[in-house]
């Protein structure tokens, strides 16, 4: 894709092109983005993940994982609009579900 890039950044008389090297040995034990992501997946059935759409933990219905956690990777844009948004519809679902009758939510 980088090199596509370039030949189309040529043709359209970029000046200058500095091109990604790209991660020749991606380690995932080092800090190595400002928006660490994945860890416990957020999944419509157990079977495929950690925590259902709610945000609620699988196997522990009473436990919530909020946070870049649950997403399964990287999106195009910073996170914390996203985060936010599942946070305050998981906290609604606490409010208005979960508290008057404890269990899972999806």
């Amino acid at each position: 894709m980088t090199a596509k890039a370039v030949e189309i950044a040529r043709a359209m008389g970029a000046m200058e092109i500095t091109p990604f090297p790209g991660y020749e040995h991606y380690d995932v034990r080092r800090y190595q983005s400002t928006q660490v992501q994945d860890g416990t997946i957020m999944v419509a059935t157990p079977d495929r993940g950690v925590v259902s759409p709610y945000l609620q933990y699988w196997q522990m219905p009473n436990l919530f994982v909020l946070g870049g956690s649950t997403f399964p990777n990287q999106g195009f844009a910073n996170p914390t609009p996203t985060i936010l948004a599942f946070t305050y519809r998981t906290a609604d679902a606490i409010v208005d579900q979960y508290l008057k009758k404890p269990g899972m939510l999806a």
